[in-house]
């Protein structure tokens, strides 16, 4: 499982930025420190993520948010910070 997460971070990386960037959580003031231990949280959640391969169809065929909840672990969080 280790050798899995190392081989594939930057790509959990890569869909994580993208999909805060989707949800708007990346936009506005800064982070409280709750909001910051939240996203500490959500990325160990999308690193062990096992639907890398779904996220990465899903967001080269979609522009939006709409569907990402069927998969995505972190959808409410991105929300919530985005509002």
């Amino acid at each position: 499982m280790f050798e899995r997460l190392i081989r594939n971070q930057d790509r959990h990386a890569k869909l994580m930025g993208e999909m805060m960037r989707r949800f708007g959580a990346l936009e506005g003031d800064a982070l409280s420190m709750n909001d910051a231990f939240a996203l500490e949280g959500a990325a160990r959640r999308c690193m062990g993520c096992r639907s890398l391969e779904e996220c990465e169809h899903w967001m080269a065929t979609t522009s939006g948010t709409e569907g990402a909840d069927a998969f995505c672990p972190n959808v409410r969080l991105f929300a919530d910070l985005a509002a």
